[in-house]
Order: structure tokens, then C-alpha cells, then sequence
């Protein structure tokens, strides 16, 4: 849809556009043997920073009903207690 020179593109094709061109970055960084991390970092802020990416993230987590992570619970182990049955 284009309306007055914007071109409107659905939360969700948006979604997948930016996670294929950080996999292809991703891609393109291994293969040259991963000597600039930095500079991929940045490339992927730039794909993945973008302010109509992250309103579609805000959007769909709302419409799916769907939660930010907890950045300070990844890569913790979960600890479990017994119920006393």
C-alpha cells in the first residue's frame, strides 16, 4: 500500500525482513571469518535499532500478548523446589 509517498508494509513482513538481513550479516560475518565483531555489532544495531522495528515488536508483543525477556534471567539456571506431596 502506498499512500502519500510511504509505503506501508505489514508488522510482521517487517519483522521477518530485519531477522533475514541480520542472519545474512551474521552469515557474511562468519564467512570472512569473523575477524571485525564490533563492526557487526553495529551493522546489526542498525538493522535491528530502527524505529519502525522496534514499534512493530512493540506492537505484535501487545497483540500476541507476548513479554520483553528478562535480560538479567538469560542465561541463569532455573532452581527448582521440591512441593512437599
Amino acid at each position: 500500500m502506498n499512500i502519500a509517498g510511504f509505503l506501508c508494509i505489514a508488522d510482521e513482513e517487517l519483522m521477518v525482513r530485519a531477522m533475514r538481513d541480520a542472519q545474512m550479516l551474521l552469515t557474511e560475518h562468519i564467512e570472512r571469518g569473523a575477524c571485525d565483531a564490533e563492526e557487526a555489532i553495529s551493522q546489526l544495531l542498525e538493522i535491528l535499532d530502527k524505529q519502525s522495528v522496534l514499534a512493530a515488536t512493540n506492537r505484535l508483543c501487545s497483540e500476541y500478548g507476548l513479554r520483553p525477556v528478562n535480560r538479567s534471567r538469560i542465561g541463569q539456571k532455573h532452581r527448582y523446589r521440591r512441593g512437599s506431596a
